[in-house]
């Protein structure tokens, strides 16, 4: 849909530049553009025509990268690298991932339940604590308690775990438990009305409130990802600002607290808190344009490892690079870390249930703990296809830890070499007069090109050059097939 998008636009350029020429026939001093248009632009040779087009494309491209339109074309390029990097293995040492899902069949096997029996996740966690991970993250929301008396004794069992984790069930090292944040509409409130007035989200209560606020290994985080118009998830939310009982809170998603905790296991959160901090909102006044302070001083959070988080991110900057497929293809490898061992492992809840279940494999792993069963509604789509939620913060974690954040390169340097690709594929094709030859110039250029954009993938450059160069081969191609005409015939049709 997005390609016939731009291929609409293209005709419609073209028939506007057309209906403009007519009417500019029809004015007196039309000659005297058409004497201007013969000196300054027919009689010149195809190199610098190719050389001028080529480089006032790159000019409009620069102009308009924040545009909508460059922002689609942009999107469908690092949509079609990320299938290109499909299964790609690591480049750096980083945590593996352990997954224990909650699958079909464990969904059947507990009877369909509405909510997540916390007996059984109570078991899953402590099966995951006594293995040592570098995290455990919970991506199930555990809001408030249950009516029933005994859903009330599994609360409590969870409860009573969670607020002596540090004394009685971790050992010299408790990893740090990362809980997904509900958050809910404010009230009265009616979801996508659009006469509603601006807003932020509520903090959904939950009977861990307490206990999680004295921990200093177990924290709230949000989940919440942008989802485009195409209904795929290609962006994650840095941060989520929220307003509760009039109380402003920023929450960090699940993928920024984890990068911090994995490099600063210590201060990693209450410096990325007090980071955090200063976007508060301003509760009292929901006006567009008081949504964000505006004495933010330090947007930039740098940790240890050497990753920065510009926490008011671009929307470059703010890519989810998906490399973990949710099932692989026919000839696919399994995705190996820098060490040799599978970057993830999968285990239906059932196993770790069981008697005498190992948990050797969630040692120094990133331990997810969710659910892949459909009644759960937590599947996604995403540029490798669906997958479901807890795959979705495996890659935006995955993607952390091996490419940072994507930053462009500063503007003269994308320009440049636009400027120096304009002129060899100017000069390559005002030496080839045949369309097979055109067509093998282009493919060899394919061929160099892929290996750079692979190369600056992380910076998201590959339209800079890729939108002069097509615009150099239409413009030759139009001129290949064109009759020869007079400067009036051009003109008047």
């Amino acid at each position: 849909m997005r390609f016939f998008k731009l291929f609409l636009h293209f005709i419609l350029l073209g028939w506007l530049f057309s209906w403009l020429t007519t009417l500019l026939a029809r004015f007196r001093f039309f000659p005297y553009l058409q004497r201007c248009w013969q000196y300054c632009w027919v009689s010149r040779t195809p190199f610098l025509k190719n050389l001028v087009i080529g480089t006032l494309f790159a000019l409009l491209f620069v102009g308009l990268y924040d545009s909508q339109w460059i922002a689609d074309l942009e999107d469908l390029h690092v949509d079609w690298m990320i299938s290109l990097y499909r299964g790609q293995p690591q480049l750096k040492a980083s945590p593996h991932f352990v997954i224990l899902d909650i699958d079909n069949q464990t969904y059947r096997d507990w009877q369909e339940p509405a909510l997540t029996p916390r007996d059984k996740l109570l078991k899953l966690l402590k099966f995951a604590v006594t293995a040592q991970p570098k995290l455990i993250i919970i991506d199930i929301v555990l809001a408030s308690e249950q009516e029933t008396e005994k859903g009330r004794l599994q609360d409590a069992a969870l409860l009573a775990y969670l607020a002596n984790y540090e004394t009685q069930h971790c050992q010299t090292t408790c990893p740090h438990i990362l809980l997904a944040r509900g958050l809910r509409l404010p009230e009265n409130v009616i979801p996508y009305d659009p006469n509603v007035a601006p807003y932020y989200l509520e903090q959904a209560p939950s009977f861990l409130e307490a206990t999680v606020a004295k921990s200093p290994h177990i924290h709230w985080a949000a989940v919440l990802f942008d989802r485009e118009k195409d209904r795929i998830l290609r962006r994650w939310q840095l941060w989520t600002p929220t307003c509760t009982d009039a109380k402003p809170t920023v929450v960090p998603s699940m993928s920024l607290l984890s990068t911090t905790l994995l490099a600063e296991s210590t201060q990693g959160a209450p410096r990325l808190q007090k980071a955090l901090d200063q976007f508060k909102p301003h509760c009292t006044d929901y006006s567009e344009k008081e949504r964000l302070p505006s004495d933010i001083q330090t947007p930039l959070f740098k940790l240890n490892n050497g990753i920065s988080f510009d926490l008011q991110p671009s929307r470059l900057s703010r890519r989810v690079l998906y490399t973990i497929p949710w099932r692989m293809l026919p000839g696919d490898k399994p995705q190996k870390t820098i060490s040799g061992s599978l970057l993830l492992k999968r285990f239906p809840a059932l196993i770790p249930l069981q008697e005498g279940a190992k948990n050797t494999p969630l040692h120094d792993s990133i331990t997810i703990i969710g659910g892949s069963f459909l009644a759960g509604r937590d599947w996604h789509s995403t540029p490798l296809g669906w997958m479901p939620g807890m795959y979705v913060l495996a890659n935006s974690i995955h993607s952390l830890q091996q490419y940072g954040v994507l930053e462009p390169p500063p503007v003269w340097q994308i320009f440049l070499f636009a400027i120096v690709l304009i002129v060899l594929t100017s000069w390559l094709l005002t030496r080839l007069h045949s369309f097979w030859a055109m067509l093998i110039s282009v493919a060899v250029f394919i061929i160099i090109l892929i290996p750079i954009s692979f190369y600056l993938f992380q910076y998201g450059v590959w339209l800079s050059f890729a939108i002069p160069l097509a615009a150099i081969q239409l413009r030759q191609l139009a001129e290949s097939f064109k009759e020869p005409m007079d400067c009036k015939d051009f003109f008047v049709q």
